[in-house]
């Protein structure tokens, strides 16, 4: 694979990632509000996001490696805690699964959207 492929790449699931979270924060806000609690199809799409945010660091790791930086030092803070956050979320909330996890999911969608956003804004000029 190819430093352009992994530049493509970086930026497309850049893309999907925002809104993926934006996706996620209106499901676990629906749950919220009609009272329901975390499921298993909720907990796999939490997954998937881990995924992407791990996917997003090790492509950026092979950027950086190859000799190319984001417009920004603080892309890495962004970077870093995008992949931290999920993880941190899961022990914070033990593994509950009730109404009160939905709303705290919720709220770290929407934390994760506004990182998302953010991090593309200081990787743009490599």
């Amino acid at each position: 694979m190819n430093l352009g492929t992994v530049i493509f790449i970086h930026g497309r699931i850049a893309n999907a990632l925002w809104i993926y979270m934006l996706i996620m924060a209106v499901w676990n806000f629906a749950n919220y509000f009609r009272g329901r609690g975390v499921d298993g199809n909720v907990l796999g799409a939490w997954t998937v996001a881990e995924l992407m945010t791990l996917t997003q660091a090790v492509l950026g790791i092979i950027m950086l490696v190859s000799g190319l930086f984001p417009a920004s030092i603080i892309h890495f803070l962004y970077g870093s805690l995008s992949v931290l956050v999920i993880p941190a979320i899961w022990v914070y909330t033990r593994g509950a699964v009730d109404r009160r996890a939905s709303l705290i999911w919720a709220i770290t969608a929407l934390f994760l959207f506004g990182l998302s956003l953010r991090a593309m804004g200081t990787g743009t000029a490599f």
